[in-house]
């Protein structure tokens, strides 16, 4: 269970990271990769919040929101 976290926490860094690159005077070709890396690192992330996450205990009918009761 600790991998959903970690992943999810390292690519919202990384997306946080690639958003504050400019201002930072990062190359645009380095800015340019970090682009064409983020669709697998979200596809990575989807993957691993798929296989290991936690599915609710209640059906779409039950709760349509599981995050408040």
């Amino acid at each position: 269970m600790k991998r959903v976290p970690t992943t999810i926490g390292f690519v919202t860094g990384y997306a946080a990271f690639y958003q504050i690159a400019p201002y930072w005077g990062v190359s645009t070709s380095a800015i340019m990769v970090l682009f064409l890396i983020s669709p697998f690192l979200i596809c990575y992330m989807a993957y691993v919040i798929l296989k290991h996450g936690v599915p609710s205990a209640h059906t779409f009918e039950e709760k349509f929101y599981d995050d408040l009761d």
